[in-house]
Formats: structure tokens, C-alpha cells, sequence
């Protein structure tokens, strides 16, 4: 069965569109409590991005393998830099007991690795895919640091206006935080590391800045 070359490009119209749609119509629509959007939304990145594996799987193969010890290198890099830019802002409270230590968990780790799946892991994936897997000499490598930043960037966009707080807001954060989570696949073409860097700010703002911070790191807000 022949592949058509636009398969990736409507996968990734699908994302950008399917993920303005989730957030908008879970907090903006239904205004669902936090912890159970955060389970729709995981739920939904893990079924749209299962479904994308599955019917590229045989081509994207080669992704995962390169260069992957490398990845995680720059992602663990990038994810302290993150961390450091977090923790040079003022802290907040949080809570105490268990419920901490289930926010760093579910609000962390798994929110941090769903957004991690959507805004990065995704775009490098469709690029590989447009470029048929060859960054092969200089200007290949430096087309697809290039394809994979820019399509990232899309999907980022049109995920966080789907939460009113960007709507209302200006997205210099997010594009800033988009491009820092890309360096792994921008410097060595795998985008694995990204799991390190994203969840790394995850992390580091459910414990420093509980609420996400005046630049809304865990979206939705909740309201007072």
C-alpha cells in the first residue's frame, strides 16, 4: 500500500486542531476540575500518538535509535537550564503530605511527559517522516532542526490557546519553553531527551511555583 506524501502533514493537522479543541472545550466549555482534565487530556495524547505509531511504525524505527544516548544528554542540559530559569523566580506554597507528592507525580511527571508526547516528540516525528528519515550531510541535518522547530512551534500554538489564560496573555514563555524542549532533537535529531527537560519543568514548578507561576507553566488555572 503506497503512502501518500501528505500523510504526515494531515496527521499533524489533526493534532494542532484536536489539541486547541481538548483544552478549550475541557476547561473553557465544561470547566472540568484539574486532575481530571489532566487525565482526559493524557488519555487523549496517549490515544492519538498510539494511533501515529502504529501506522508509521516500520518508518519511524530509525528515530528512536540515533543518536539516542546523545539526546538525553542535551535534554538533561536543556531540562537544568529550565529548572534554573524556574527557580529564579518567586516561590509559592503548596501543599503538604501526600497530595505534594502525588501533584509532582501525576501534575509532573505524567502532564509533563503527555506535553512532552504532543509538543515535541510529535513535530520531530512528522518532520523525519516529511524528510523520509535522510539527514544525511550538513543541510539535511540543519532542515530538519529547522522543519522540526517550526512544526513544533504550530503544535505549541495552537495547544496553548486552547487555555484562556494565553488567549489573554502574550506567548513568549511558551515559545521560549518550545524551543528549549526541542534542543535534543534540534542538536542530535532524536527527540527522546525531550522527556528529560519538559519533565524536568514540570517538576520543578509544581514544587517551586505550585500554581504554575505568573507565566501559567501548568495550565489551566484554577480559579481562587
Amino acid at each position: 500500500m503506497t503512502e501518500p506524501p501528505w500523510g504526515p502533514w494531515v496527521w499533524l493537522a489533526a493534532g494542532a486542531g484536536l489539541f486547541f479543541a481538548v483544552p478549550f472545550v475541557g476547561t473553557d466549555l465544561f470547566a472540568l476540575p484539574r486532575d481530571l482534565y489532566y487525565l482526559v487530556y493524557v488519555a487523549t495524547v496517549g490515544a492519538f500518538f498510539a494511533a501515529f505509531l502504529i501506522r508509521y511504525r516500520h518508518r519511524l524505527a530509525g528515530l528512536w535509535q540515533q543518536h539516542w544516548q546523545r539526546s538525553l544528554l542535551v535534554g538533561a542540559l536543556a531540562g537544568a537550564a529550565v529548572a534554573g530559569i524556574v527557580l529564579s523566580t518567586a516561590g509559592t506554597d503548596h501543599p503538604d503530605g501526600l497530595r505534594w507528592w502525588f501533584d509532582i507525580a501525576w501534575r509532573g511527571v505524567v502532564y509533563g511527559s503527555a506535553d512532552t508526547v504532543l509538543l515535541f516528540v510529535f513535530p520531530a516525528a512528522v518532520a523525519y517522516l516529511v524528510m523520509r528519515g535522510d539527514r544525511t550531510g550538513t543541510r539535511r541535518k540543519l532542515g530538519y532542526a529547522g522543519l522540526t522547530l517550526a512544526l513544533s512551534l504550530l503544535v505549541s500554538t495552537s495547544y496553548h490557546l486552547g487555555y484562556s489564560e494565553y488567549r489573554d496573555a502574550d506567548l513568549r514563555s511558551p515559545v521560549i519553553g518550545t524551543a528549549l524542549g526541542n534542543s535534543a532533537a534540534v542538536f542530535t535529531g532524536n527527540p527522546v531527551g525531550a522527556f528529560v527537560t519538559h519533565t524536568a519543568a514540570h517538576v520543578t514548578a509544581v514544587v517551586h511555583q505550585y500554581e504554575g507561576g505568573p507565566t501559567h507553566m501548568l495550565p489551566p488555572t484554577e480559579d481562587d
